[in-house]
């Protein structure tokens, strides 16, 4: 008996043993929108687009505008010829915007918390050119540029 006893003994350390030797190893993380030469997004910051340098490339037809407020908020009125796609469904629908233009995301955020989100989100999946625009959706209609409401 007192020889079971020393083998279970020595069959556990080692056991302990070995797990203790093991390392995890880290997840690759999948992407799904890749593009070769983009740079990461620091935490808290992204890219932001004046009213004034937006409004200029809405007119040259440069731009698509990206609401990303629920779907509710973007039919009671949002830039004419905007694209409603909210926050939690940027990656998945991403494909629906029109590639070669700048893409300026926009809320309703004083601070464009939502947009600077899915403009950092963009950003760090590979996307170039995107902007989250200053002063939001509020701003862009105090300023009397083009509006719409409904769902499209």
């Amino acid at each position: 008996m007192r020889k079971s006893i020393v083998v279970a003994l020595s069959l556990m350390l080692t056991g302990a043993f070995a797990q203790a030797q093991m390392k995890p190893q880290p997840r690759p993380q999948k992407s799904p929108i890749v593009v070769s030469g983009a740079q990461q997004a620091q935490e808290g910051s992204f890219p932001r687009i004046s009213q004034a340098n937006a409004y200029k490339l809405y007119k040259e037809g440069k731009a698509v505008f990206i609401d990303v407020r629920s779907n509710s908020q973007f039919s009671t009125g949002h830039i004419k010829g905007a694209l409603s796609i909210p926050g939690s469904q940027m990656l998945g629908r991403f494909n629906e915007v029109m590639p070669g233009k700048t893409v300026i995301t926009y809320c309703a955020c004083s601070a464009e918390q939502s947009s600077g989100h899915a403009a950092t989100t963009l950003v760090n999946h590979g996307v170039k050119n995107v902007w989250a625009l200053k002063g939001g959706w509020n701003d862009w209609k105090a300023n009397g540029y083009p509006t719409a409401t409904g769902p499209k």
